[in-house]
C-alpha cells in the first residue's frame, strides 16, 4: 500500500468536528487536510469570494499555474493558507498579510495528480473561509527532476530575481521571478532544496506588506505575482533557502 493510500484511509477514520461542510469535491483527503492545516476549533465556511483559479488542466504538471482572488472578498484578513490535496506533500503556501492585505496571490505549483487545491483565508472574526478548485492532470510534477539544476551554467544565475512593481487604476502589482531549481527531495540523489521564507516590504518604511512560507509543491524558477488596492511606490523583496542563502532585490523606483 502506497504512502498516499494509507494516508487517505487514516483520512477516512477521522471524526468530523461539529460545522465542518461537506467538501463539494468529494475529496478523501478533506476532513484529513483541512483538520491539518486549519485545526478543528475555528469555524470553517466554503466562500465564494475566495477566488481560487486554475486551468482545467495541466497541460505541464511541473508548472500549474495557480491565482488567488480576493477583490470581493470584504473582511480584513489574517492569515492564508494553500493546500494541494493529493500531493506528497499537500501544503503550498502559507500567508501572513500587512496592515492592508493583498487583494490577489499568483504562484505556480507542481501536481502529483488530478487534485483540488485549497485556499483558506482566516477573517478578524476567527472564521476561515475556504474556496476551492480542481486541475486534472497527468501527474508526475512532484517527483519530476528539476531542468533548472540540470543546466550546467545553472550556477552562474542562481538566484537572480527578475520583476518590478506595476501601478495599476485601482492599486500596484508586484511580479517577480527567481532562478532556484526548488528540488522537492523526492528524487533519487537529490536532497530538498527551495526557497522557504519570502518577505514583501514598503522600502520607505520596511513594514512588511507581507510574509509567506513556502512548501515543496512551489515550482522550480517561481513566478510570484502580489496584487494590493492601494498604491505603494516600490518595495524590498527578501528570500530565503533552507541552505541559508539568501536574495535581496527592490521592486520598482530606483535599483
Amino acid at each position: 500500500m502506497t504512502r498516499l493510500a494509507i494516508i487517505a484511509l487514516l483520512a477516512t477514520s477521522l471524526p468530523a468536528w461539529a460545522g465542518l461542510p461537506t467538501d463539494p469535491y468529494g475529496s478523501p483527503m478533506w476532513e484529513y487536510n483541512v483538520e491539518r492545516y486549519l485545526g478543528n476549533v475555528a469555524p470553517v465556511v466554503l466562500d465564494e469570494q475566495v477566488q481560487v483559479k486554475v486551468p482545467p488542466f495541466a497541460e505541464n504538471s511541473s508548472q500549474v499555474p495557480l491565482t488567488v482572488d480576493l477583490s470581493n472578498y470584504p473582511l480584513p484578513i489574517r492569515e492564508m493558507v494553500a493546500w494541494v490535496d493529493l500531493n506528497p506533500i499537500p501544503h503550498l503556501f502559507s500567508l501572513t498579510p500587512g496592515p492592508a492585505p493583498a487583494t490577489l496571490v499568483s504562484m505556480n505549483f507542481r501536481v502529483q495528480q488530478a487534485t483540488t487545491v485549497r485556499v483558506a483565508v482566516l477573517d478578524d472574526d476567527g472564521v476561515w473561509h475556504l474556496g476551492s478548485a480542481f486541475v486534472d492532470a497527468a501527474g508526475g510534477g512532484c517527483t519530476a527532476p528539476s531542468m533548472t539544476a540540470a543546466n550546467p551554467d545553472w550556477e552562474q544565475n542562481f538566484g537572480t530575481i527578475r520583476g518590478g512593481a506595476f501601478s495599476r487604476v485601482d492599486g500596484v502589482r508586484f511580479k517577480f521571478s527567481v532562478m532556484h531549481p526548488m528540488d522537492s527531495g523526492m528524487v533519487d540523489g537529490v536532497p530538498l532544496f527551495h526557497i522557504e521564507h519570502v518577505v514583501l516590504r514598503d522600502s520607505a518604511s520596511s513594514d512588511p506588506l507581507l510574509t509567506m512560507n513556502l512548501s515543496e509543491s512551489a515550482a522550480e524558477n517561481p513566478m510570484l505575482v502580489f496584487e494590493f488596492g492601494h498604491q505603494t511606490p516600490d518595495a524590498v523583496l527578501w528570500m530565503r533557502d533552507n541552505n541559508g542563502n539568501e536574495f535581496e532585490r527592490k521592486l520598482g523606483g530606483q535599483p
